[in-house]
């Protein structure tokens, strides 16, 4: 598997610990992804299902923030 921008199978777990810059994206989309029980479970597919939200835009906007450099916040 390329490892290198989130697929619409990966967990959401794995999309922020792989890109912690994706954060922003859930959090402008007021989803509850950053800190959830379920995030080691649910995809993005799975994600977009609950939050009527367009699967392909919503990864499209995760791989565009996955893209850009991580500055972490001190």
């Amino acid at each position: 598997m390329d490892d290198s921008l989130p697929t619409r199978d990966m967990s959401i777990a794995d999309i922020l610990q792989r890109w912690p810059q994706t954060a922003v994206v859930f959090q402008k989309l007021r989803t509850a992804c950053v800190g959830c029980a379920m995030a080691p479970f649910a995809t993005v597919v799975d994600v977009a299902f609950h939050y009527r939200l367009d699967a392909d835009e919503l990864l499209r906007r995760l791989q565009e923030a996955a893209l850009q450099p991580y500055h972490r916040e001190s």
